[in-house]
Order: structure tokens, then C-alpha cells, then sequence
């Protein structure tokens, strides 16, 4: 993206769904769903049979996927939203010590109650980035190199293993975005 492509609505689209998209990444809750469906026309990629599917899903059974695809699977979790993991095999890897070291470059301060290469803070950091230094270049360049190192292989794991089309949605535009 560059800065031109930026400084249109379409880049403003992209920050606001830069948002969306991290925000999915948290446990989801009795707004959800409305805010969901209030802003589905704007997301060509949100299918009417994810929302479908989660109108008939009970929020109890959505968290738990969440929980279940994200946060602690069994017997294991397979769609960690962490970059080390994808990149290195372990958590807290050199990518999150690479992705802090961005993050002071940017001004952007991430949630201090997660490793820093957690999946929402790269794509919030990214949205931060192109709102407000969008000049800076070369350490966009960067970033973008850590999320497209690694996010087509976990968006693959995503539409594998989640049983919500919701998530496998996510997951496509994900990786249309991050190819």
C-alpha cells in the first residue's frame, strides 16, 4: 500500500477494517452480533451464511470456538495468533522482539498484557501506521514483511479447523490481504 493509495477512502476503508479485522481476534460478546450485522454491508467478504450461521449459533458455543481456535485447543490450539510461533515454533520468538523494536519506530504502544507479536496488535499497529506515518516508509515496508511471513499460513489453519464460517471468512480476507 502506498502512500497515495492511503490518503483515499479506500485507505481510510482499509484502516477502519484493519480494526475489524483485529477485533475478531477478541472473545466475542452479546454485541457482537449486532455490530456485526450493522456493518456486514460494508464487508464484501462477510458471508449472509456466517451471519446466518451465528443468528443460530448460541454466544456460549461462539466463545468457545474462539476459545477453542485461538487461545486453548485440545489437544492442542491450532491457530495460535502469535507470529514467533508461525515463524519460529515458540512463543516469544525474535519476531515479537522485532515487532517492539517497529512498534517505538511507529509511536504505537500494544496491549502490554500480550506478546507483541500477537496477531491484533500487528494489524492495529498497521492501521496506526498508515493513519499516522504513513511517510515512514521503509519501516511500513518491515511490517508488512513480518505479516505477510506469516498470516497465509495461519489463515490457512483458520479455514481448516473453524467449524463458524464467520472465521473462515475472516481467514480469506486475511489472506487476500496478507498473500
Amino acid at each position: 500500500m502506498t502512500n497515495q493509495e492511503h490518503s483515499t477512502s479506500n485507505g481510510t476503508q482499509t484502516v477502519q477494517e484493519l480494526h475489524l479485522l483485529a477485533s475478531l481476534l477478541g472473545e466475542p460478546t452479546e454485541e457482537s452480533l449486532p455490530l456485526l450485522e450493522e456493518i456486514a454491508p460494508q464487508l464484501p467478504w462477510l458471508s449472509d451464511a456466517a451471519l446466518e450461521q451465528l443468528r443460530e449459533t448460541p454466544l456460549e458455543e461462539w466463545q468457545a470456538e474462539h476459545t477453542r481456535l485461538f487461545i486453548s485447543g485440545r489437544p492442542h490450539t491450532e491457530c495460535v495468533p502469535f507470529e514467533s510461533v508461525w515463524r519460529e515454533g515458540q512463543m516469544i520468538g525474535e519476531s515479537a522482539m522485532a515487532l517492539k523494536r517497529l512498534y517505538d519506530a511507529f509511536g504505537f504502544t500494544p496491549d502490554a498484557e500480550l506478546p507483541a507479536d500477537f496477531l491484533g496488535s500487528e494489524l492495529e499497529c498497521l492501521a496506526f501506521a498508515l493513519t499516522h506515518h504513513a511517510d515512514k516508509e521503509e519501516t511500513l515496508v518491515e511490517l508488512l514483511e513480518h505479516l505477510h511471513g506469516w498470516i497465509p499460513k495461519f489463515a490457512k489453519a483458520v479455514r481448516i479447523h473453524a467449524e463458524l464460517e464467520l472465521y473462515r471468512d475472516w481467514a480469506k480476507r486475511l489472506e487476500a490481504l496478507f498473500a
